[in-house]
């Protein structure tokens, strides 16, 4: 696997660091100077925005950009730099024409999407071996958001179990859904509406359960404040609820969590 697609356990450019360091202790740079190195070593630097790129290196998860807000120049110099640094960008939040453009500007990425994520790479598909994930939704309305969240764990190299529309309309459906996902390491669980569903499941099972309300219901509440107010009241200890539609911040969450489980085995 590529560095770009594996990145290593530790902080890239560690030789240079040290030989930094040991300039500035010699008294051969000032504070200032090596200041500016440091940052200029670690970050991308644009006319307009500052890029993260060995947040994979230090974390597991890449850095994600958000397109909302952001004109298409902008965001196309953005992957540009990604695409040259790390081999890989991941797009948040980009409306069709965004990614349309993107698609032109890359013609030789690969490129895969779902919902509002897109991602640009310029090697093959990563390996599956971080770890399994179940991502679960309680109607076919979540799935767009679970399926960002499924495409972002593939890409890091996760394993992902789908089980969508395995909602509480039918009381047997989460039994079902839980028995799909019996492989996995991690449940990531999407629900509108009611939001009840990550109870249910958590109610079932010892793994860990990661909670995403979505902006799907009908009138007062409907867009995901009910959903995320009854995760948050949820009677089962230990349920992790994050905010309304945030699908990356599952991906994370998840990864964290397989990448304990992965250390834990290796012992």
């Amino acid at each position: 696997m590529s560095r770009a697609n594996k990145p290593e356990e530790n902080l890239p450019g560690e030789g240079t660091m040290r030989a930094l360091l040991e300039r500035l202790t010699q008294g051969e740079l000032g504070i200032d100077e090596a200041q500016e190195m440091l940052v200029r070593m670690l970050y991308e630097h644009g006319e307009d925005f500052l890029l993260d790129i060995h947040r994979h290196s230090r974390t597991g998860f890449p850095e994600v950009i958000f397109a909302r807000g952001k004109s298409i120049d902008q965001i196309r110099e953005i992957v540009r730099s990604f695409l040259e640094k790390n081999g890989k960008a991941f797009v948040s939040l980009a409306d069709e024409k965004t990614i349309e453009v993107l698609k032109e500007t890359f013609p030789h990425a690969r490129t895969a999407q779902a919902g509002s994520l897109a991602v640009f790479a310029a090697g093959g598909q990563p390996e599956k071996d971080l770890g399994i994930v179940g991502v679960i939704t309680a109607g076919t309305a979540d799935t767009p958001f679970a399926k960002e969240c499924a495409l972002l764990l593939e890409e890091i190299g996760a394993e992902v179990i789908r089980a969508f529309d395995f909602g509480v309309s039918g009381l047997h459906r989460p039994f079902l859904g839980v028995r799909t996902t019996r492989d996995a390491d991690v449940l990531v669980v999407f629900a509108g509406m009611d939001g009840i569903l990550p109870t249910m499941i958590a109610s079932l099972t010892d793994k860990p359960v990661i909670a995403v309300p979505t902006p799907v219901g009908y009138g007062l509440g409907g867009e995901g404040d009910t959903a995320l107010r009854t995760m948050l009241q949820s009677c089962i200890p230990g349920l992790v609820v994050l905010n309304i539609g945030n699908s990356v911040g599952a991906a994370a969450a998840a990864m964290r969590v397989l990448k304990a489980v992965r250390r834990r085995r290796n012992e």
